[in-house]
């Protein structure tokens, strides 16, 4: 530890945090929070209704659709926190390289990788809690029930804002240690980046008891009896699944990359599919964002098709006639806010995954492929998945609401075309997003190897 703190300050300086890296990676933490935030003080201010005197139970469906919004953008804003954890850990992998040539303990390299994260995780957490109190000021203005949230009454109490600020410290921290120990920890393992292969049976494992349980849960809550009792369900159950669609996920890109480089035709797709074939789980990470908007497509287009059905009730008044729109406006949001965090999240595991395979690029490029190939290939290996991911996650979607709103409303055209639609922005953002990375991959390509 005396070891780790002296080498600490080499580490954690200025000059690193306000570099490139470091902004990008402050940025993705400040993202991560305000987003987050912003959505919990949504569900925070619908908490404090009153629901004593509403007779018809409509102000109460909204706190359990502001819980279910919630619950589904958890684990994108963790994914998020994640992919900026592992740019953090990743960018350090040459100066800890050196160190462990030089003869530093596996304990002092894992504390030394640990730390960059932590402290932009520190600063970029913090800077979220001030963007989310910016955000309050339009978000407070949506309307519901046909006037605004209120801005105070978004504000979430301290330690619910402190709790955000060290939960992404700790995933920040999580991730990081568990980037490093997927390597092995020795002077020439570091400095290989030499990954230990084995079938990650414990994940198919768990993904298979996570589907398990969530459709457990989908019973259970079927003979449920009680609104307390109802919400907790329904939230662990969109949770459990959104968990499961991440663990079973990469398996699933494991299998495209596969069957693609078998029916490559030409070098950029053999390499780009060879490439993703070699690790799954970094390719995974860059279209996870896209598999879990997916996943809330099927569960909001099943909402916008009962809406149609609302629609055409007659008879409504006192809050129900608010209803409809409120919830076209609720979904309208959830989807904004998933698409964000595809955005950040598409750039961040980009990043990460171009300097994690600079001495890749640089060994084509000097083998005779330009830099313009090889920057088509890295795109080409993180599209390439998409198309495959989404279907995945969306048919996991409609698997778990079918039991909830009948085949009737799961099958109708306006949940395809919500989910279609939310598909087919999401490639176009997460396109985009990998087009702002093409500086690095001409930096990393044409730059001399260390």
């Amino acid at each position: 530890m005396r070891e780790a703190l002296r080498l600490l300050p080499l580490f954690i300086r200025a000059r690193t945090v306000l570099s490139a890296q470091g902004i990008l990676m402050a940025v993705a933490f400040a993202a991560c929070s305000a987003l987050f935030l912003t959505v919990a003080g949504g569900l925070w201010a619908f908490l404090q209704w009153d629901t004593a005197a509403d007779e018809s139970g409509i102000l109460a469906t909204y706190k359990v659709l502001a819980g279910i919004a919630t619950a589904l953008l958890l684990v994108p804003a963790m994914t998020l926190g994640q992919a900026a954890a592992n740019l953090a850990a990743r960018s350090e992998t040459d100066r800890l390289s050196g160190l462990s040539l030089l003869g530093a303990s596996p304990r002092t390299i894992t504390v030394l990788a640990v730390s960059r994260p932590v402290t932009v995780a520190v600063v970029g957490a913090l800077a979220g809690v001030v963007g989310y109190f910016v955000l309050l000021l339009p978000v407070s203005m949506i309307p519901f029930q046909g006037e605004g949230l209120g801005y105070t009454q978004m504000i979430l109490p301290w330690w619910a804002l402190l709790a955000a600020v060290g939960v992404l410290v700790v995933v920040s921290a999580a991730s990081a240690v568990v980037g490093l120990r997927r390597l092995v920890v020795s002077p020439l393992g570091v400095r290989t980046r030499s990954l230990e292969r084995r079938f990650p049976w414990v994940r198919l494992i768990a993904g298979v008891v996570g589907l398990g349980v969530a459709y457990a849960l989908v019973n259970l809550l079927q003979s449920s009896q009680g609104l307390a009792m109802v919400v907790v369900c329904l939230l662990l159950a969109l949770v459990t699944a959104l968990v499961v669609v991440d663990l079973l996920g990469v398996l699933f890109v494991r299998l495209v990359a596969h069957w693609g480089g078998q029916r490559a035709r030409t070098a950029d797709r053999l390499i780009a599919a060879r490439l993703v074939s070699d690790a799954p789980k970094q390719y995974w990470r860059q279209v996870s964002g896209l598999a879990m908007t997916s996943f809330i497509a099927v569960v909001t287009g099943t909402g916008v098709s009962m809406l149609v059905r609302i629609d055409d009730m007659d008879g409504m008044s006192g809050p129900e006639t608010f209803l409809a729109g409120d919830m076209r406006t609720g979904i309208l949001l959830t989807l904004g806010i998933a698409l964000l965090f595809i955005t950040v999240s598409a750039v961040v595991n980009q990043t990460a995954q171009v300097h994690d395979r600079a001495d890749t690029y640089r060994e084509l490029h000097a083998a005779g492929m330009d830099e313009s190939t090889v920057a088509a290939m890295t795109v080409r290996a993180t599209m390439m998945p998409v198309v495959w991911v989404s279907a995945l996650s969306a048919g996991l979607g409609l698997l778990l609401v079918l039991p909830l709103a009948g085949f009737a409303l799961v099958m109708s055209p306006v949940t395809f075309l919500v989910m279609l639609s939310t598909v087919g922005i999401g490639m176009l953002v997460l396109r985009g997003g990998l087009q702002l990375t093409r500086p690095t991959v001409r930096r990393v390509t044409l730059a001399e190897p260390a």
